[in-house]
């Protein structure tokens, strides 16, 4: 009887073992879920030129997650997150532009020299402001300003507030006209992890990347 009783108490142990042992991975399952912007280092916010974008939805785990955006106007944006398995794989995921390319030069203040090229009906500016490759783009149907004037925005948002500091090397591709489908890109590698800000406008997209928290 004696043998029974602990065989009994052994088997019941056990059992709550097991069943501490899966709430233990359900609670650090949850733990790495993503479900707010507070969890992210994406912005609360982002207000560039009269328009604020404001973060409505987060999601992922804390390793890959996405944050949303939209605004009264309905301009949106889109933070994305993403690790890889090393730092080297990371890093080809960046278009990092070198500063060997070819074609006309242009100021776009005292500091900055850029490159301009044309193909396929648009205008290319292109600069390099340290880790950072930045390439600004005109359609040639649009007659609202020049591709200098645009690069020249473009290159006065990134001086005037600085893109994400801890970032091994980034890549800023915009355009100068609104799309819809968020072609404007930010991204840049922090070690295995990449970053990545989409958007429908270049000063929004800019901007969401310039308040990370990162």
């Amino acid at each position: 009887m004696q043998r029974k009783t602990k065989i009994i108490t052994t088997v019941t142990a056990t059992l709550a073992l097991l069943a501490l042992g899966s709430g233990t991975a359900l609670q650090i399952h949850a733990a790495n879920d993503v479900s707010s912007v507070s969890q992210t280092t994406a912005p609360t916010t982002a207000t560039a030129d009269g328009t604020k974008l404001t973060a409505n939805s987060a999601s992922g785990t804390k390793q890959n997650y996405q944050v949303d955006y939209s605004a009264s106007d309905n301009q949106s944006a889109t933070y994305k997150k993403t690790t890889y398995g090393s730092t080297n794989t990371a890093a080809k995921q960046i278009d990092y532009v070198g500063g060997n390319t070819t074609g006309t030069t242009v100021k776009l203040n005292k500091q900055t020299t850029a490159v301009v090229q044309g193909t396929m009906g648009h205008t290319y500016v292109h600069w390099n402001k340290g880790d950072w490759s930045v390439t600004a783009v005109t359609s040639n149907a649009d007659e609202s300003g020049t591709p200098t004037q645009f690069a020249k925005q473009v290159n006065q948002q990134i001086t005037k507030s600085s893109l994400p500091t801890s970032a091994d090397t980034g890549a800023v591709t915009v355009y100068s006209q609104t799309d819809d489908d968020e072609a404007n890109e930010v991204t840049w590698q922090d070690g295995k992890q990449v970053y990545a800000v989409t958007g429908t406008t270049a000063d929004a997209t800019v901007k969401v990347a310039q308040n990370a928290d990162n």
